[in-house]
């Protein structure tokens, strides 16, 4: 199986893309089985993280589980 290469974004990225808790925030999550669409790596001045990128039009509403009784 040939590898797939997924673009990667530091700093900045486009506005139809976004991070998990940038679509929760919307009231948004992936959908099931949708693939992430690019890398986000941010690095600030003490901190560098690295995380997946969705695409907004895909996603679905935010499913919220609930607390057992």
């Amino acid at each position: 199986m040939p590898k797939v290469k997924i673009p990667t974004y530091e700093q900045t990225h486009p506005p139809e893309l976004a991070t998990t808790e940038a679509l929760a925030e919307a009231g948004l999550q992936p959908a099931q089985g949708q693939v992430v669409a690019a890398l986000f790596y941010l690095r600030s001045k003490d901190r560098e993280r690295l995380t997946a990128l969705y695409c907004r039009a895909d996603a679905v509403p935010l499913q919220v589980k609930a607390e057992p009784l």
